[in-house]
């Protein structure tokens, strides 16, 4: 039977891993080079509390179909929670509490119409023009077209833009407007707001992230006759005269594959990749690595009466509550709340003090009734790499390479996506069933 091998074990990785162990063509083994899976999705023990800490809190759609099926494939679709209808609560400085709401009984895009007419931050006329978006989604974009272009060219108005555009922006792209290709969230808005009703349900894990997947997606793996490997790096690749792949793993150890899956960061790639692929490896080294900061708070007592709660014009973006959300799911102790800042660039560099000190701030702001609650503990959490982005005016490289048989996948590679969670799993898709493809057509020449 075939063999391939797949390098990286986040869920571009694990997706790959697990769609062709599904499919029984082909022995997967699948090394990476950390001392656990998830990449850079993934959850550790906090050691002072005991609870589970993500290295970065994700919120997800019902639209994301390919994240579903993954997680139904491995058995671990119920520990994503979604909400019964559509609600985000926002905290605004001067008006207090704020939700955006869509009634179910409407059809889009009239259920969008009517939850912007009831949300405070924003009046009569800024909801007007909204009618310019559904009209400018049917218009192609360019990747050198900016999120920040496109709403301008859509005529949207300041108090709109702040109080939800550009939060979806950064939150969504974990990238600020005047950067971010107004493609992907185009791609986004399409998905979401102007399909099933449903498909705008936020969902969230219910347990740590590492929970979520990483387990229960080795355990598929194995089980089918392939195997998972951490801590084991790969040093050197490269492509032999008979069409194998040949990997050099950094503890000495070789590995031979009739095909290989690519699934790490670009700046990994591009030091990993052999020669002739000098074109994607320029392509590669364009992408910058866009931050998600965490600052984890432990009160003496709960402070937030709701899952989760967007920060409108804080430095920080989102709290969310844990206790609530995992609900004994999994550790979090009752007056454990997250404070998350995405495209966080200006921020990932501080000391973990002024860090505290930016969180707190934004807290007291938003909820003074916070100032009288004694903190206990505090965890900042830096992913540097959380994402990726490509210049202005860049388009990402798709799943195939210039040698037979080598795949690349990644929440950064061309599936139409912003770098997301749905992003990194239809890319393991797309690299799987290539590489299918790929070994069928080789076993019909032989």
């Amino acid at each position: 039977m075939s063999r391939v091998v797949i390098i990286g074990g986040g869920f571009a990785g694990l997706a790959a891993g697990v769609r062709l162990a599904e499919r029984g063509a082909c022995i997967v083994n699948l090394f990476e080079r950390r001392k656990h899976l998830g990449g850079r999705a993934y959850s550790f023990v906090d050691r002072a509390t005991g609870d589970t800490v993500d290295n970065g809190q994700h919120l997800f759609m019902k639209c994301y179909h390919r994240t579903r099926e993954f997680l139904e494939t491995i058995g671990t679709g119920d520990r994503l929670r979604y909400q019964e209808a559509f609600r985000l609560d926002f905290l605004h400085p001067g008006l207090g509490h704020a939700a955006l709401s869509f009634p179910r009984w409407l059809p889009p895009p009239l259920n969008l119409l009517a939850g912007f007419i009831r949300y405070r931050p924003v009046n009569l006329a800024d909801v007007v023009g909204l009618r310019r978006i559904r009209t400018a989604l049917a218009t192609p974009l360019q990747w050198g077209i900016t999120v920040n272009d496109w709403l301008e060219e859509c005529r949207q108005s300041p108090a709109i833009r702040q109080a939800f555009w550009d939060p979806l922006c950064i939150s969504a792209l974990n990238q600020h407007p005047d950067s971010a290709p107004a493609r992907h969230l185009t791609s986004v808005l399409n998905l979401a707001f102007l399909g099933h009703t449903d498909s705008t349900l936020m969902g969230y894990p219910g347990v740590g992230l590492s929970a979520m997947y990483t387990d229960a997606a080795r355990s598929f793996i194995h089980r089918r006759g392939g195997t998972c490997h951490i801590g084991e790096a790969a040093a050197e690749l490269r492509v032999a005269e008979n069409g194998k792949i040949q990997i050099r793993m950094r503890s000495g150890a070789a590995v031979t594959a009739d095909a290989a899956i690519c699934a790490i960061t670009p700046p990994a790639l591009s030091r990993l990749l052999p020669e002739g692929h000098d074109d994607l490896r320029t392509r590669l080294k364009s992408f910058q690595p866009s931050p998600i900061l965490s600052v984890n708070l432990w009160f003496r007592e709960p402070v937030l009466n709701r899952p989760f709660v967007g920060l409108l014009t804080g430095r920080m973006d989102w709290i969310f509550n844990k206790p609530m959300l995992y609900n004994g799911r999994d550790n979090a102790s009752p007056g454990h709340v997250t404070m998350v800042a995405s495209a966080a660039g200006s921020l990932v560099d501080q000391p973990d003090e002024r860090l505290l000190e930016i969180a707190m701030g934004d807290l007291h702001r938003f909820l003074p009734e916070t100032r009288n609650i004694h903190l206990e503990h505090h965890l900042v959490v830096r992913e540097r790499h959380a994402t990726f982005a490509l210049p202005k005016g860049h388009s990402p490289p798709t799943n195939r390479t210039a040698a037979p048989g080598l795949y690349i996948a990644g929440d950064w590679t061309d599936t139409g996506l912003p770098a997301t969670v749905e992003s990194a799993v239809e890319s393991g898709y797309r690299a799987a069933a290539h590489t299918l493809e790929y070994l069928k057509a080789k076993r019909a020449r032989l």
